[in-house]
């Protein structure tokens, strides 16, 4: 088995503790994304609740001596529908955790990039169900610690770090200014009017949800724009759409107004 540390770092934990409260929520937020994670991992498949396939899983071992910092080990048992090994799995926790927070990791392994590339609706769609144990991992930030950083434990090479900005950026939006943008749509839920598109020019897909003032004919332009892109073929959506923003202005979901084929301008 390898293994994680979960390392709490100033305020409180430098002097080798942190609020009872606040730490166990922490852990617990962290150990619910890993477990989503994990069951991706496993599966194939994005799952929001219990019960979770037990092919990988994460152990508590304690604290490191000396330290408030927690020891997890990881167990891989069985084949698993990503063909990801222990680093795998860890590099994929650091894509999904670092898109969930506002970031987007470089150094992953070619295995995973190469999901990240061919599986982009699941791993957007892991990034949407491991925010809200994310919000809860960040409990204690500011407050009894300054910030928990995820690590591995024989290496110390960092998976990712949560701060104040990172909190910032999952807890906070502002609404930006209204924009049109040509992108493709990559996911749609017909009945929640959700989904996700994709921008080019971040090279990532964005969460959208169409606003009930939409236009008459933009469930029909956006269903006909998923089906070109389930069958790989070029599918530009123009989108007239409001803008949710970080803080720091980027943006992390939309709203559409309206949504206009034009593949024929192309």
């Amino acid at each position: 088995m390898s293994g994680l540390t979960i390392s709490f770092r100033g305020l409180d934990a430098d002097k080798g503790h942190v609020e009872a409260f606040a730490g166990i929520e922490s852990a617990a937020g962290i150990a619910r994304a890993l477990t989503l994670i994990a069951h991706y991992a496993a599966t194939g498949s994005v799952r929001h609740r219990f019960p979770f396939d037990e092919r990988v899983q994460f152990y508590l071992e304690g604290t490191e001596k000396g330290s408030f910092n927690w020891k997890l080990t990881v167990s891989i048992s069985g084949a698993l529908a990503l063909g990801l090994a222990t680093n795998g799995i860890y590099d994929l926790g650091k894509l999904a955790i670092g898109r969930a927070i506002g970031e987007e990791p470089t150094d992953i392994s070619e295995h995973v990039e190469h999901l990240n590339k061919t599986k982009s609706g699941d791993i957007d769609a892991l990034v949407e169900a491991i925010e809200p144990a994310l919000k809860k991992a960040h409990y204690g930030i500011g407050e009894t610690v300054n910030e928990i950083v995820i690590e591995e434990t024989n290496t110390r090479r960092a998976l990712v770090k949560f701060d104040t900005a990172s909190q910032r950026y999952l807890k906070d939006s502002i609404d930006g200014d209204d924009d049109v943008q040509d992108v493709a749509i990559s996911a749609l839920n017909v009945n929640d009017r959700t989904g996700r598109a994709y921008f080019l020019d971040l090279q990532r897909t964005i969460p959208f949800r169409v606003s009930r003032d939409a236009d008459s004919s933009t469930m029909t332009t956006l269903s006909a724009g998923i089906n070109r892109y389930a069958n790989k073929l070029p599918a530009p959506i123009r989108l007239t759409f409001s803008r949710v923003e970080a803080v720091d202005g980027r943006l992390k979901r939309i709203i559409i107004l309206k949504a206009e084929d034009v593949s024929d301008a192309e």
